[in-house]
């Protein structure tokens, strides 16, 4: 004789910011949950992005047109968490003055993505023009440099790798799919320093996660303001 179902999970709507894709999804269950903290037990960036995304997946009720961008994951993730285990987190800020631990709740279900851009077009010269696209966390498990940790200069070099889709001139368009990776190191590296910060300007203005806190600190009364930014700072 089949077991009881426990509970049937109530269902909700929320809106996927790279595409605007309205979709249904559920609360995670014990199952997502157990697969959530074994990846958290490793302490690997990699098992956890993993174990996330397969709880989206099987928390949404639709199939999900396109990649899922990183800022699409965090921010659906944030909304599966927040109706699961509950819509606010606790963290500990630490006071830029005194360096205490301050504990900080923060309610996830008001949190948003920034402004997501329509114009994935950036003119290099009068006749090169670039297609740009959003990184997926895909992107970012297959470069070995992003996921070990580079520095700054080298992560937006990686970064601009991954978000150029193409190359285009007036006769051609080249898909970086088909071009090797020291064909575009090669690419980036003949730009102009103001070519380059042009093109930067697309991976430093990507949407995240971002809310500002205040706070008054509970030992020497400092004000302080932080700007949580990314998945990583809300839990």
């Amino acid at each position: 004789m089949a077991l009881p179902k426990l509970n049937d999970t109530p269902k909700y709507r929320v809106t996927v910011p790279s595409t605007g894709q309205e979709i249904n999804y559920r609360p995670f269950l014990v199952k997502e949950q157990k697969m959530l903290l074994i990846a958290s037990e490793t302490q690997d960036r990699v098992d956890m992005v993993k174990a996330i995304i397969n709880t989206i997946n099987a928390c949404t009720t639709e199939e999900i047109k396109g990649e899922l961008t990183t800022f699409d994951v965090d921010y659906l993730f944030t909304k599966i968490r927040s109706k699961s285990v509950g819509e606010t987190s606790t963290l500990l800020i630490s006071c830029t003055e005194c360096d205490m631990n301050n504990e900080i709740v923060v309610e996830l279900d008001k949190i948003e993505v920034g402004d997501v851009t329509t114009d994935f077009k950036i003119n290099v010269t009068d006749d090169i023009l670039l297609e740009m696209r959003y990184p997926t966390y895909e992107d970012f498990m297959k470069n070995e440099k992003l996921l070990q940790g580079t520095s700054a200069t080298e992560s937006l070099v990686e970064l601009l790798i991954i978000c150029i889709a193409a190359i285009c001139t007036e006769e051609e368009r080249y898909s970086t799919k088909d071009s090797t990776r020291e064909e575009l190191i090669d690419f980036i590296d003949s730009m102009t320093t103001q070519q380059f910060e042009t093109i930067s300007e697309f991976v430093n203005d990507m949407p995240t996660l971002k809310e500002e806190v205040k706070f008054t600190c509970a030992q020497c009364n400092t004000e302080n303001s932080k700007v949580l930014e990314g998945i990583d700072d809300f839990f």
